[in-house]
């Protein structure tokens, strides 16, 4: 095939050989049996020469999904310009036809394999079931080893090979398992890695597409915006959140948050609104909220226990009291029990009697707490909780007495023993 000489100098200097060039303005006078059928795979190089231009492409090689052709300068492109040999008409030849369909054979193989199936998909649904529900009953150091376990499992699933829906149920399961490291974490004392599983909750949601992991990951976001006194966020989040609350109970979850978060702002009528919101809330569990992805009626009788309790007046104290009993007769009444909310429901009420004056009341409530409420179900709230419960006792000297300052010591050294960190979790 005739070649000007500055093309072949030019295709030596970019590591080509002559057999691999074909002059581009020449194209048209080659004969049939000269002829190269090109595929649309990606555009070939152009090698700039003194007056012509010199089209390099790579010859021999056939389709293969996981072959990767290198190009000049270190560049790496997926698949390649391909040369299809021709006989005397222009017609491929037989070998050119069969190798095509062999090709095509092979990605049918490679794309039918999968590593997961419907079985195994079913299996990792129940098992995410039983999590969620542990989460409720067992202590956050004991589900957390667990869950990232688990979490390791499906991530390395996700990056192997398997049908485009096996795809969308694995990022959701993947979601839900942030989800619940989201939580347990902010409960061992360590906000920003929580923080940081909950955005990959969320990305995870939007990747199956799971409008129920939203609302969650939302609320869990709000919750710990809120015990960080950042309330305006925790507000925006859950103002974010409301449009995905469409089944179940995540209205409830969501509005009954909204409460407390106007609470502690002292707006008084949107409490109201988000209280009367939270009594019209459906509190029916869907199957798309198995233990801590739902949210019980105990909860929200505490929530409102709390957003009364903030605005202070008589009137809302004795409402806050009754609240508080409500969520504390349910919590009592179930067949597992639930230290940690448990511990939250006799919290509340001892914060309200404090503030009406009633220190019988305060050690009533506290003393079950204290007693029973072992180091490892101490989280980042419950401390909280008993700290600010102290600060609010130490402020109190008109109830000064030796019942007053057993209670403060007896909250000091409660705080002693948190709940511990599992190995390899660094403080944040």
């Amino acid at each position: 095939m005739p070649r000007r000489p500055e093309t072949s100098a030019k295709a030596e200097r970019d590591g080509c050989t002559p057999a691999q060039l074909v002059d581009a303005d020449d194209l048209e006078h080659l004969t049939p049996a000269d002829r190269c059928l090109l595929t649309s795979s990606p555009p070939a190089t152009i090698i700039p020469g003194t007056s012509h231009s010199a089209m390099r492409i790579t010859l021999g090689h056939h389709a293969d999904p996981d072959r990767v052709a290198g190009y000049r300068g270190g560049d790496t492109v997926r698949g390649s310009r391909r040369v299809v040999r021709c006989d005397a008409r222009g017609v491929p030849v037989r070998e050119e036809v069969m190798v095509a369909a062999e090709e095509s054979a092979q990605f049918h193989r490679w794309s039918a394999a999968t590593n997961v199936d419907d079985a195994v998909l079913e299996q990792m649904t129940a098992d995410i079931d039983e999590a969620a529900r542990r989460c409720l009953i067992e202590p956050p150091a004991t589900v957390f080893s667990s869950l990232l376990g688990a979490r390791d499992d499906v991530f390395t699933l996700i990056a192997g090979r398997q049908q485009p829906r096996h795809t969308t149920g694995l990022y959701k399961i993947a979601g839900q398992l942030c989800g619940l490291l989201a939580v347990v974490t902010f409960d061992l004392r360590h906000p920003h890695a929580a923080a940081t599983h909950a955005r990959t909750a969320l990305h995870c949601a939007d990747m199956a597409g799971y409008t129920p992991l939203r609302a969650f990951v939302r609320r869990v976001q709000s919750n710990m915006a809120y015990w960080d006194g950042r309330y305006d966020e925790a507000a925006a989040l859950v103002e974010a959140a409301l449009p995905d609350a469409i089944s179940g109970t995540a209205l409830l979850g969501l509005a009954s948050q909204q409460a407390r978060i106007h609470a502690a702002r002292h707006q008084s009528s949107d409490v109201s609104r988000a209280l009367t919101l939270a009594t019209t809330a459906p509190t029916e569990r869907t199957p798309d909220e198995p233990g801590i992805f739902g949210f019980d009626t105990w909860s929200a009788a505490y929530y409102a226990s709390e957003a009364h309790y903030a605005l202070g007046d008589t009137d809302h104290l004795d409402a806050a009291v009754d609240w508080a009993h409500t969520a504390l007769d349910e919590l009592t009444a179930e067949a597992q029990p639930k230290a940690l909310y448990l511990a939250t429901a006799r919290f509340v009420l001892a914060n309200v009697h404090l503030a009406q004056g009633d220190l019988d009341a305060v050690r009533e409530h506290l003393t079950p707490v204290l007693r029973s409420t072992h180091a490892e179900y101490r989280t980042a709230t419950i401390i909280g909780r008993a700290r600010s419960l102290n600060t609010l006792l130490a402020q109190r000297t008109d109830l000064a007495s030796p019942t007053l300052a057993a209670l403060r010591e007896d909250l000091t050294e409660f705080c002693a023993h948190p709940a511990p960190t599992p190995p390899g979790l660094g403080s944040s």
